[in-house]
């Protein structure tokens, strides 16, 4: 199957209009779902890169089922800490990442969207 299930076409449209301006990739699971790219991010000072991608799954049980995980290109802390617990170095989709475990115990249907999941884990990330 590569057409979109309508929940997961609609999640996709809201990261687009979300993320409007950025660069956003969209590739068919093959079950109904999509593999999604946003290029360009901003992840601030903290961060070297400060800019970088953000990669998730909208999986066919979307919009039931939580938007989780999330990655990012690999980025080292410019103070030189190492990453707190919830990140850690993964390859997604045949690259180097880090793989932000930020899951969604209280997902609600019709009301959370993949748009508002991904800016709460960019905005996690920025403040560890």
């Amino acid at each position: 199957m590569t057409e979109l299930l309508p929940a997961v076409a609609s999640g996709v449209d809201a990261v687009r209009t979300h993320f409007a301006g950025l660069p956003v990739e969209v590739v068919p699971d093959g079950a109904g779902g999509a593999f999604l790219t946003v290029g360009d991010v901003e992840v601030g000072p903290r961060y070297s890169p400060s800019r970088t991608w953000l990669g998730f799954q909208i999986s066919a049980a979307y919009d039931s089922a939580d938007v989780y995980p999330h990655y990012v290109g690999v980025l080292t802390r410019t103070d030189g800490r190492p990453h707190g617990d919830g990140i850690q170095q993964v390859t997604w989709r045949d690259q180097a990442a880090l793989q932000l475990s930020r899951r969604s115990n209280g997902w609600r249907p019709g009301i959370d969207n993949a748009a508002l999941k991904a800016e709460k884990v960019i905005t996690w990330l920025v403040n560890q």
